[in-house]
């Protein structure tokens, strides 16, 4: 008999201790014998040199568990605000997760962009406090905190102490908790109101219940370090999270959320939503073709097993299939919507040391890419300059090191700036026909913040074929990330609303000029304006230090949400433009002696208000100028936009 399956991801701002929680699941459960240890460079999930050697979690590693009547597939995911996309791409898959929450520093900035994403889409957690045994550690001040900044649906299920000798705990009744259980559950609230009994059997039902429909979250805690207070964790795990749902007998339907090279082969790990998949079947890959598998394998321990068939709820490693990061493989109409988070802060110019290598480079950055689309690699073949975008700078030390290592190509990183968009400030419109036979026209409007890129077809197949529809979509996502000042293009709707072809006349390559030509004199009706990213902040000082700490950031073009002051210590809170925080980490420690701390995370994009309009260096035929492009791309002048000049 098949066991039920959860896929569970282990979460928490750097250092906070989640690595070693795995570690101490993998032994508790039998999977290995001895807990390592991040310090000492041995932990399982940190297989990667880089990983053991910084004592850092670069990629999110998968291991499998057996726990009672079930298979928990493990995924241990970085802390690092730099590896964001690493984190985005586990959410989508989970079924139920674990947050982890330092005792002693509390809620940290990767602590609440989690949740916020946990919470948005629904999934089941569990939050250990863990670092109990340190010094400064605070069991209740932390909960209170979490209920405060996070969710008051936060509640304990153990409390613990700190003892003389050592850690106490204390197991939460859940009578305890009934009159917030009250609020959440309207069935426990008619009861408690009108003073029936309650049994503990049918309460702890109704806690199951909520746990397992993301409506209620459950706070254990210990030390992962001593394992301490791991037992408990485990019987949440296996009472309070849900195992995959999904009907076996469906129609195939998966989706790869990360890609791996090992020897050189290609795997999609694939996370089964729905049906089955045998060895060797055809199913249609990420461009919509038929593919056969070639291999299949399956996480057993931290070991690859070939097996012949994966089905509902599994994650699968899979060769031979032509997809990418994000794709849905087989039944593509399933009702799946993976969440997106991540927006690259910084681009940087990669050199290699040896110019006749230049070609090679491009080809390591091209793999590199394949397993971290956020890298978006660009090779300017007039100038022969290759970029890559970064969340930070500490993620470019680590790919630098990865090329060195794993491709022998020596690299440098220089010139980091910092990654602009552009957004249409009105509705503009952009023809172009190239020949008489061929043209398109668009709409370009503008959008709310955060809205990304949007585009539509409002025009009818009939007049414009769904193989040249499908080319024009294809090209206006690929030349909308370079507008007017050669940045990316977002919060924008950007719509075909006219077009021709014809049977006999028209070619895909007209396409290839018409459309970015018309895409771009779009983009110049719509007034391009220019969106910078700004950062959220928070700087920490003993109170002495106020004055020059709240003058340095009024000096950093800040807004400020709030200035909260204690006995001891104050906090200032606010918005402020990433040009204008490079530079403070270092000042708040200067001016306040060693003592300041400041936390920042990406809030978004605003309208820029520099002085001066950062342009980006536009990378192959740059349609903007539109002479120029004609010849960069072989096209003829003379068909540009025939029709209008007969």
């Amino acid at each position: 008999m098949s066991k039920d399956i959860m896929t569970l991801g282990v979460f928490a701002h750097a250092n906070a201790g989640k690595t070693t929680i795995s570690e101490q699941l993998l032994v508790h459960t039998d999977v290995k014998k001895n807990t390592g240890r991040v310090d000492y460079g041995n932990t399982t999930t940190d297989n990667l040199k880089v990983e053991k050697e910084r004592g850092i979690s670069v990629r999110a590693s998968l291991v499998t568990i057996p726990l009672k009547d079930r298979t928990i597939q493990l995924i241990d995911t970085p802390g690092h605000v730099d590896f964001s996309a690493e984190v985005e791409r586990a959410i989508s898959v989970l079924d139920g997760a674990i947050l982890v929450v330092s005792g002693v520093e509390g809620i940290e900035p990767q602590t609440q962009v989690i949740w916020n994403i946990l919470k948005e889409r629904n999934v089941p957690t569990l939050i250990f406090i863990n670092k109990m045994d340190r010094l400064g550690a605070d069991y209740d001040r932390t909960l209170k905190e979490l209920q405060e900044k996070l969710d008051p649906r936060i509640l304990p299920r153990v409390r613990v102490i700190k003892g003389e000798d050592g850690l106490l705990y204390e197991d939460v009744h859940p009578v305890k908790i009934i009159e917030e259980i009250a609020d959440i559950d309207e069935g426990v609230l008619d009861k408690y109101v009108n003073n029936e009994q309650i049994s503990v059997d049918w309460l702890e039902s109704r806690i199951k219940r909520l746990s397992q429909g993301a409506n209620a979250f459950y706070v254990y805690g210990g030390s992962a370090l001593l394992d301490e207070g791991i037992k408990r964790l485990i019987n949440g795990i296996e009472e309070y999270l849900p195992v995959s749902r999904g009907n076996k007998n469906d129609e195939f339907s998966g989706y790869v959320y990360t890609v791996k090279r090992d020897a050189g082969v290609r795997e999609l790990y694939v996370k089964v939503l729905a049906g089955s998949l045998s060895n060797r079947e055809e199913i249609l890959n990420g461009n919509g073709s038929l593919e056969k598998i070639r291999t299949m394998s399956k996480i057993d321990g931290f070991s690859k097993v070939k097996v012949d068939e994966i089905s509902t709820g599994d994650i699968g490693i899979i060769t031979g299939i032509d997809a990418k990061c994000g794709d849905i493989i087989g039944n593509t109409s399933i009702d799946f919507n993976p969440i997106m988070f991540v927006n690259p802060l910084f681009q940087t110019t990669v050199r290699s040391e040896r110019p006749e290598d230049v070609i090679k480079l491009v080809e390591v950055l091209s793999v590199l890419s394949d397993e971290d689309p956020q890298l978006q690699p660009m090779f300017n073949k007039q100038t022969g300059e290759i970029t890559i975008k970064l969340m930070g700078l500490l993620q470019g030390e680590i790919v630098k090191n990865q090329i060195e290592e794993r491709f022998g190509l020596r690299v440098v990183l220089s010139d980091p700036i910092i990654v602009h968009k552009e957004t249409p400030i009105r509705v503009g419109i952009g023809t172009a026909n190239y020949t008489r036979v061929s043209g398109v026209s668009f709409e370009t409007k503008p959008l709310p913040r955060g809205s990304g890129l949007v585009y539509h077809s409002k025009f009818s197949t009939d007049y414009l074929f769904p193989k040249y529809q499908k080319q024009v979509e294809r090209l206006v996502y690929q030349y909308a990330k370079q507008g007017l000042f050669g940045w990316e293009v977002t919060d924008a709707e950007i719509s075909l609303v006219d077009g021709k072809c014809d049977n006999v006349g028209s070619d895909p390559s007209h396409f290839n000029v018409a459309v970015p030509v018309a895409l771009m004199r779009s983009f110049k009706d719509a007034n391009m304006q220019l969106l910078e990213p700004v950062m959220s902040y928070e700087i920490t000082s003993p109170k002495e230090y106020f004055k020059p700490l709240f003058s340095l950031a009024s000096n950093h073009g800040v807004s400020y949400d709030n200035i909260e002051k204690s006995e001891s210590k104050v906090k200032i809170r606010g918005i402020a433009p990433l040009r204008e925080l490079m530079d403070l980490p270092a000042t708040v420690t200067r001016l306040s002696s060693g003592t300041g701390t400041i936390i920042q995370k990406p809030n978004g994009y605003v309208e820029y208000k520099g002085d001066k309009i950062l342009e980006k260096r536009y990378i192959g035929p740059d349609p903007r100028n539109e002479s120029t492009f004609l010849m960069e791309i072989g096209a003829s002048g003379d068909n540009l936009d025939a029709k209008r000049r007969k």
